[in-house]
């Protein structure tokens, strides 16, 4: 019995073994016939074909026109309908019928507290003249009996916009009244010009220009403003609002997004969608590198273009040659509505010329 078991199963060892052979046998034929490695082709997506530069000068595979709501510059602004005091607006104190405890000057302190008698350190920022002169009457109201405090205003710091790039004293300016965008202009001296064998002629690039609120473009078109007269374009600033004013005599363009070396970079010769990327240091690991957005013109009305990178680099179309203040966007993730990588580009195109201005170029304003 003891045999007959030892016999079944050297037999049941050999037929596995066998068919053990046999496969690794077929699995080593099979890899042999292909590579162990995967082709880059594998990697793509197909996409449509960029059309042939030499067919238009833009290859205008997709144009996008992004629908935002309009900022119009009629009414009152809204900062304006309940205004707030804060650090830096310097108020005048008095109380009825008692002129010897009026005050003249009282600043806020950069704490945002203000003190009156024997108010001390009262917070003021964030409220209304009329929030404060409560607070104070009841903090006065443990020493004077009635008493009627009359809160006013006198000169307003707390509230500023800045204008910086191409105007002749870029710098940050109070917003102590309803201030227009036309208004802030002039209050930085206009647009800076130059002249050349006795013609003046101006150095800002208006289609490249914005003004932005808490870090996001407004629908405002300078360039529709200042050289057509589109009033409804003339909006009233608000709070903290900045307006940039773009150069037009930089040869440059921008590679921004997922790339090594994001940022501005000069074009002394004609540069292509691949050697631009190139000079950003390439592709970083998060890259979406098969679609890239090219976004020509004005930075309010953008022409938007997918860049078929595949077919560019197996050479089944030519490179794209860029112009002028192109920008080059890389996606760190696939897309399929244009608008949406548009949006991002956008953003991140104000927080790069913002941030570079204001290093290179803002002078504070001084008295």
């Amino acid at each position: 019995m003891v045999k007959y078991h030892a016999m079944f199963r050297f037999i049941s060892i050999s037929v596995f073994a066998i068919f053990l052979c046999l496969y690794l046998q077929a699995q080593d034929q099979r890899l042999r016939g292909r590579s162990l490695t995967n082709q880059a082709s594998d990697y793509w997506e197909d996409l449509s074909p960029v059309e042939d530069p030499s067919a238009s000068p833009v290859p205008a595979t997709i144009l996008a026109k992004v629908e935002r709501p309009r900022i119009f510059g009629t009414g009152i602004p809204a900062w304006q309908t309940r205004y707030t005091l804060g650090p830096g607006d310097t108020l005048n104190f008095s109380v009825y019928d008692r002129p010897d405890l009026s005050r003249e000057n009282v600043q806020i302190a950069p704490d945002g507290t203000v003190s009156f008698l024997q108010a001390v350190a009262v917070q003021a920022d964030g409220l209304t003249p009329d929030e404060l002169r409560d607070l104070i009457e009841q903090e006065l109201s443990m020493f004077h009996k009635d008493v009627k405090v009359i809160v006013s205003p006198f000169d307003v710091a707390s509230k500023e916009f800045s204008i910086i790039g191409r105007v002749r004293s870029p710098g940050s300016y109070p917003l102590d009244r309803p201030t227009s965008v036309l208004e802030a202009i002039s209050l930085a001296k206009g647009i800076e010009t130059n002249n050349v064998r006795g013609s003046a002629f101006e150095l800002a690039d208006l289609q490249r220009s914005f003004v932005a609120r808490n870090g996001r473009k407004l629908d405002i078109d300078l360039a529709s403003l200042y050289y057509r007269g589109d009033l409804s374009q003339n909006a009233y600033l608000e709070p903290d609002d900045y307006i940039y004013v773009a150069s037009n005599l930089k040869n440059e363009i921008y590679v921004l997004g997922a790339v090594a070396r994001p940022g501005r970079f000069k074009m002394p010769v004609r540069l292509t969608v691949a050697q631009a990327i190139a000079e950003a240091g390439g592709f970083d690991r998060n890259a979406y590198q098969i679609k890239v957005l090219v976004i020509r013109g004005s930075i309010h009305e953008p022409e938007t273009h997918i860049v078929n990178i595949k077919d560019i680099l197996a050479g089944r179309t030519k490179d794209i040659t860029l112009e002028n203040r192109d920008i080059v966007f890389v996606n760190e993730r696939p897309f399929e509505l244009v608008e949406r990588a548009l949006d991002s580009a956008i953003f991140v195109f104000l927080q790069t010329v913002t941030t570079e201005s204001i290093v290179n170029n803002f002078v504070p304003l001084t008295d």
